[in-house]
């Protein structure tokens, strides 16, 4: 089935639930217990179908394991969740991980989009375009234009694009209103795996490194394969250093909020060039990151 299929794979919102109250009980939950828990029958109106699929789907996927009707996480976190932003930010991460793994896309192409790889491809397809001009309102004309093969649009109907807008909003690709594209969450989700605290590196680097993690975004393997069935003439192409407007966006919300450090060095050859809305900024052309201690105010 498709992820991008809310009517029978599930919700962000289930699918929190869920997660959260297996991490909360701290031991693995028998199945059916788990499910009152989250949707007791009692008070559901779809004798807990949406949690039952959710379920399914997301063990399918990695996120949780099943042990002869006995469900645990697949990872628990190092230090205790304090708070319900600790426990959604966990949650968001470890989902996100699951939908771009590569076990988890076996068929990138696949009609009905096999495991996460419908909503892989989406994401890798919203966040090569023009964030300034793209919303999602028009991303099926957008889609239509640019892949000429209709056997590869991923909102081939109606029903997928609230799928998309749901799950990027989720992963942190997406901000309110939905018609923002912004990476900036799942960024700043795995900095941690990319820069260490009171580490820096040429930035260049850096963007290959995030890419091997987020592999939606700027030359990531499932953003390169998306492209190969883009018409670039029409979606418009990158110059060498050069970074799409999501990730730019990106970029530039971390740097404002002070999580990293952008710099210029004159004894580097290589560089990024952040992209705004109006192309590309030569104002804004960068060879060096760096990610601050805590506390660091420089």
């Amino acid at each position: 089935m498709s992820l991008l299929n809310i009517a029978s794979d599930g919700l962000p919102n289930v699918l929190m639930q869920l997660h959260a109250t297996v991490l909360r009980a701290r031991r693995p939950i028998p199945r059916d217990e788990l499910l009152e828990a989250v949707a007791p029958t009692a008070v559901v109106h779809d004798d807990g179908d949406k949690a039952r699929q959710t379920l399914n789907r997301w063990t399918r996927l990695g996120l949780f394991l099943d042990d002869a009707g006995v469900i645990d996480v697949a990872e628990r976190p190092d230090d205790r969740l304090r708070t319900p932003h600790d426990m959604l930010a966990f949650t968001r991460r470890q989902a996100c991980a699951r939908v771009l793994a590569p076990e988890n896309n076996p068929d990138f192409w696949a009609p009905q989009g096999t495991l996460a790889a419908d909503l892989t491809r989406g994401l890798a397809w919203m966040l090569a375009q023009d964030v300034y001009r793209t919303g999602f309102d028009d991303i099926e004309e957008r889609e239509s234009q640019q892949i000429a093969d209709p056997d590869r649009w991923l909102l081939r109907n109606g029903t997928r694009k609230p799928g998309l807008q749901f799950w990027s909003r989720f992963l942190g690709f997406s901000r309110q209103p939905y018609a923002d594209i912004d990476p900036t969450v799942a960024v700043r989700d795995v900095l941690p795996q990319v820069i260490a605290e009171g580490e820096d590196m040429p930035v260049a680097q850096f963007v290959d490194r995030l890419a091997a993690v987020l592999p939606v975004i700027d030359d990531g393997v499932w953003r390169r394969e998306m492209l190969t069935s883009v018409d670039m003439n029409i979606l418009g192409g990158l110059t060498q250093g050069q970074l799409s407007t999501a990730l730019s966006r990106a970029l530039l919300n971390l740097r404002l909020a002070g999580d990293i450090h952008l710099t210029v060095r004159s004894d580097l050859g290589s560089a990024i060039v952040l992209t705004g809305a109006n192309g590309a900024r030569n104002d804004l052309t960068f060879h060096w990151i760096a990610r601050p201690k805590a506390g660091d105010s420089r």
